[in-house]
């Protein structure tokens, strides 16, 4: 039986033989049902047939030879190496299928004939040429399509931004796209068979890394990695690489693609800096602080060695930032913040918990040690700030605690720094104070003692008692001093000594200076003379804190409310809030308006520290108080009298008044009356009187002047 006619006679036998070496040659194809199995086979065995019997010349048998035959009805053979591709077969498979057929079909046809004729031969010799042609043309289509996709996505990679790359198992590039080149100063063609090492990229041993991970696993695996180009400029990339099996099921290759993550990675860093560092100073803040605290105790109890934990509170700094301004405030606090920065190591941290309130955290470090750091910070905050062109002076206490020594916890270093900064406050101020173990009694009072001073603002336990001023020249009650005391439940009466230091750490200053205004003023307008006049009332600095806008503010407010354009109210200055107002370059009566307001200014303590005329004529004092330790001495003949003559009599040469302070005796005030004094103040005339009855005081005594 003739060849062609053998195949179409058993065509039906030969696609199940088709069919079943299908299988063998590509297993991955179980489960396709008889269709896609048989795809253009019917079309090829039928072009073999037809191709046996058609006649053909000499050149034609020789194109064929050459594989350059044009026959239309090849292209069953190009469907089938494109859709085998489609299917993910190789071109290896697709050969070994179509040289399976040629195998099937001889050995039956042989087997059918029962050996073979010179004439069958050649009938052999037609059928292996049209299968060769077949397989060229499956080939040249599987081949052309698989080229089209290379193009493609070599295209789509190195348009992509994202970075592509595929390494050997031994880390040296095999492909990679223009993004991945772009890491690199070479080309694409250049780089392939060298390593990230011999490139020069930051990454290099993290590749290594996962590249070698990937192998051994099998398995596909991320990493987040950092790049620095030469320009400095900083790139993160998120890596997955994917391992490639060959046939035995070895990785033959890794596959690495790289997104480009550096914004998302800055947003996180801005994200973890706004929630861990200080906003306005750049330093750690509390949250910050926390975390490097615990670090650090765990740290020093592994090692067995200790570490110091300061406290740093500015002085001075509310007044600062109320006479020159949150903004310039906001400046001094970054000041401070870098000064205090170049005085501790790298190893160290220095945070601020909010407020002018710092804190240091010494490593490995002894109580020497610890000291002589507080020191240098004590001494640096001394040195003038200039903050907008005003030469500012503030100083810092410090308060000093040591682990193991005073606490082995958070809470007990936290506890310890914080009351010995406020020993530190108390005695004086710029100043390191250590923490010693009688401050926990102490703490206890004081803690108590601010509770219970919050709950007397709220039930006004809080009174102002009155002291007259005398005229020496007429005995008349011409003014008092205002003195504020509080009506404790159990203690009895406080004076301001008692309690006014709690003030200044809780931020009840401003509540209680209020307090003490207003009930100054309301008697200052409430005691009128005959001629209407409002009654003159000294208010001494130690409630109302510092001379600064808000208080200006305050006191403008509280003369709107009560329909008044001035008063008689004088507020009394300490030397060192006269300092403080002096290092921050303010004139009261330039910048603070204070004339305008009626608000005028006495000195207080006069004799105790130098102080010089300009000064009084700068600040607009219209009067000063003469130190009470000089009237103890005066009207004995001494040194005391000679140096009060000379205060008085200078005074009166700048247009100020003077008063005696703590005048207790008769000579002490024959004297004052003869030089010239122009008020006294003190025990011989009353003490502090409740308002009441400083009020009954003054009508008997304004009852006596008029008769």
């Amino acid at each position: 039986m003739k060849l062609s006619k053998f195949i179409r006679s058993r065509m039906e036998q030969l696609l199940n033989d088709w069919e079943e070496a299908v299988l063998e040659i590509a297993p991955e194809l179980k489960g396709e049902d008889s269709l896609v199995l048989r795809d253009h086979a019917r079309g090829m065995l039928d072009f073999i047939s037809r191709d046996i019997l058609t006649h053909q010349t000499r050149k034609e048998t020789a194109n064929k030879a050459l594989g350059e035959s044009k026959s239309p009805e090849l292209g069953a053979g190009g469907k089938h190496g494109t859709e085998r591709l489609s299917h993910g077969l190789s071109i290896d498979q697709l050969t070994q299928e179509l040289r399976a057929l040629r195998a099937r079909v001889t050995l039956a046809w042989s087997y059918e004939q029962g050996g073979l004729t010179t004439k069958d031969i050649d009938e052999l010799v037609r059928f292996n040429e049209a299968i060769d042609q077949l397989i060229a043309a499956s080939i040249a289509s599987f081949s052309a399509l698989k080229e089209q996709e290379t193009r493609l996505i070599e295209t789509m990679l190195n348009t992509s931004v994202d970075r592509a790359a595929i390494f050997k198992p031994d880390c040296t590039f095999l492909y990679l796209n223009k993004a991945m080149a772009d890491l690199t100063n070479e080309t694409t063609r250049s780089i392939v068979g060298k390593t990230a090492g011999e490139l020069g990229l930051d990454f290099a041993e993290e590749l290594y890394d996962e590249i070698a991970l990937t192998v051994s696993s099998g398995k596909s695996r991320r990493r987040e990695v950092r790049h620095c180009f030469p320009s400095g400029r900083e790139m993160f990339l998120e890596c997955h690489f994917v391992p490639v099996f060959d046939d035995q099921n070895e990785v033959e290759a890794v596959v690495n693609t790289a997104w480009d993550i550096t914004e998302r990675k800055q947003n996180e860093l801005n994200t973890w800096r706004n929630a861990n560092f200080d906003e306005l100073t750049g330093i750690p803040n509390r949250r910050l602080f926390f975390d490097r605290l615990e670090q650090t105790l765990l740290e020093a109890q592994r090692k067995e060695c200790s570490f110091a934990l300061l406290f740093i509170d500015l002085d001075r700094f509310k007044q600062a930032n109320d006479q020159l301004g949150h903004e310039a405030g906001d400046q001094l606090l970054t000041l401070v913040a870098e000064r205090l920065s170049s005085r501790v190591r790298a190893m160290d941290t220095l945070a601020r918990l909010g407020g002018d309130e710092f804190t240091v955290i010494l490593k490995e470090t002894n109580r020497n040690g610890a000291i002589q750091t507080a020191k240098a910070l004590v001494s640096c905050l001394e040195q003038s700030f200039d903050v907008d062109s005003h030469e500012v002076y503030i100083s810092g206490s410090i308060g000093l605690t040591l682990f193991p020594d005073d606490g082995n916890t958070i809470a007990q270093l936290m506890h310890n720094a914080d009351q010995a900064m406020y020993a530190a406050k108390n005695n004086g101020r710029n100043q390191v104070q250590l923490y010693e173990q009688w401050m926990a009694e102490s703490e206890s009072n004081h803690s108590r003692l601010n509770r219970e001073l919050d709950i007397a603002l709220r039930e006004n336990q809080l009174e102002v008692y009155y002291q007259p001023i005398v005229d020496t020249r007429t005995g008349a009650i011409s003014r008092a001093e205002a003195l504020l005391r509080w009506n404790h439940p159990s203690k009895g009466l406080l004076i301001p000594s008692d309690f006014l230091s709690i003030t200044n750490q809780n931020g009840m200053t401003d509540k209680i200076t209020a307090f003490v205004l207003d009930q100054a003023v309301t008697c200052s307008h409430r005691w009128r003379n005959q001629h209407n006049e409002a009654f003159p009332i000294n208010i001494n600095e130690s409630p109302a804190s510092f001379v600064t806008l808000g208080l200006v503010d305050k006191w403008q407010d509280l003369l709107n409310r009560m329909g008044l354009e001035n008063s008689l109210i004088t507020m009394e200055l300490t030397p060192e809030s006269v300092r403080n107002i002096s290092a921050f370059g303010y004139k009261p009566i330039k910048n603070l308006g204070l004339s305008g307001l009626r608000l005028h200014l006495a000195f207080n303590d006069f004799g105790v520290e130098t102080f010089s005329l300009s000064d009084l004529q700068s600040f607009g004092m219209e009067s000063i108080k003469i130190d009470r330790d000089l009237i103890k001495q005066a009207g004995q003949g001494g040194d005391v009298d000679e140096l009060l003559k000379s205060i008085i009599a200078m005074a009166h040469a700048i247009n100020v008044q003077v008063v005696g302070v703590g005048v207790e005796e008769v000579e002490q005030l024959q004297f004052l009356m003869g030089v010239g004094c122009d008020y006294a103040q003190g025990f011989l005339f009353s003490e502090p009187l409740s308002q009441r009855n400083f009020e009954e005081l003054l009508t008997r005594h304004r009852q006596i002047d008029s008769s």
